[in-house]
């Protein structure tokens, strides 16, 4: 059998899990019985179900036994996931279906997992058929492919902003200028990543709380980025430490005392190696520090001053951008990334594979680093 046509429909599905399951790779899956589609699945949201299991449930669900399996990445054989987050292996789940042929676009292409699904598929007696539309399974992935090559988090920008591009008025009002629809979905992405981030100004002058609330999910840990430790003791970060993980990335120029209290308060603060000085932090030393701690997916909700900082840094893997059918105006008004920015046009940081969705009455663009 030709299964092109069928696995062209396995990417489109995969593409549907864009924007909110990377760094983990973006799957498809259609089931088949005698050749006709009995089920189909997608990956969908970053810690949840894997496409083959959803495809194999869909099937289930239709009250067929599919034999089999096309799917655009290559098997897990192990369990995936950081602690909170873990997926059972899906050779498993297609071994109990008692599918009798895979079908894989792309082999894994992480090198620890390589070939391995597919070795323990044919093991337990299924035909593996491999490299179906390879390229263009691959393609979809490329986020995922490059995700395998970094040492640090996988960092998406947030921001909210009017048609204009103005993230606050020029007396630094900015409640609200997306809409309800939007900062629900806000919350819903808190629920999904590892950490939320944001710098001590904002940490300050908004003193959020960046916990999970409008819908079901854990909080995520919170991050401050804070070079001198000075992330006041009466702010809500603090107070709720105990409740919700909180932790403080300083330089070396932190004071010790401010440290200390910080700790005694309940807060992990993390002392970050690097050329650093005074009010500045090695960010990239920042990121490393929190990946080797188990983050793999960070959301920046920080202001445009972090924001220019991670960007200068090439720390911003994905960005999503909230437009409201605002106009604010204002020379001082704000703007999602501040600095310096860049001298000329042809050095603006770079993204590709832009795409929009509408909620509410806003637009969603994300986007991703090339």
């Amino acid at each position: 059998m030709n299964y092109e046509g069928v696995m062209r429909e396995a990417i489109a599905l995969a593409r549907e899990g864009r924007g909110r399951v990377e760094p983990n790779p973006r799957v498809g899956a259609v089931a088949l019985r005698d050749g006709e589609v009995v089920g189909r699945g997608f990956h969908s949201i970053y810690g949840g179900d894997h496409a083959e299991v959803v495809a194999l449930r869909d099937a289930e669900a239709s009250g067929a036994a599919p034999d089999t399996l096309v799917v655009t990445l290559e098997p897990c054989s192990t369990e995936r996931g950081t602690e909170g987050k873990k997926t059972p292996a899906c050779t498993d789940a297609i071994l109990r279906a008692g599918v009798g042929t895979i079908v894989i676009g792309q082999s894994d292409p992480d090198p620890r997992h390589f070939e391995q699904g597919a070795a323990t598929l044919a093991k337990g007696s299924v035909e593996v058929v491999s490299g179906v539309l390879s390229v263009e399974c691959a393609e979809v992935n490329r986020p995922f492919a490059r995700w395998l090559q970094m040492d640090v988090p996988w960092v998406i920008a947030k921001w909210a902003m009017s048609l204009d591009g103005k993230t606050a008025t020029h007396s630094g009002d900015s409640k609200w200028i997306s809409g309800d629809d939007s900062r629900t979905r806000v919350h819903q992405v808190r629920g999904d990543v590892d950490a939320v981030m944001i710098g001590l100004k904002t940490a300050i002058v908004d003193d959020p709380e960046l916990t999970v609330r409008h819908v079901e999910g854990d909080n995520p840990t919170r991050v401050v980025i804070d070079p001198l430790a000075d992330l006041p003791a009466d702010s809500k970060l603090v107070r709720t430490a105990g409740e919700t993980p909180t932790w403080v990335l300083c330089g070396a120029a932190a004071n010790p005392d401010n440290v200390s209290r910080l700790r005694d308060l309940g807060v992990t603060v993390v002392e970050v190696a690097g050329e650093a000085s005074g009010h500045e932090m090695d960010l990239g030393s920042g990121c490393r520090e929190l990946r080797n701690r188990g983050v793999r997916r960070v959301l920046m909700e920080g202001g445009g001053g972090l924001t220019a900082q991670l960007f200068a840094a090439n720390l911003v893997h994905q960005v999503m951008v909230f437009i409201a059918p605002k106009v604010i105006g204002g020379e001082r008004a704000k703007s999602p990334v501040a600095g310096a920015g860049v001298d000329v046009v042809h050095d603006a940081w770079k993204f590709g594979e832009m795409f929009h969705e509408p909620i509410g009455d806003d637009l969603i663009v994300h986007g991703f680093a090339t």
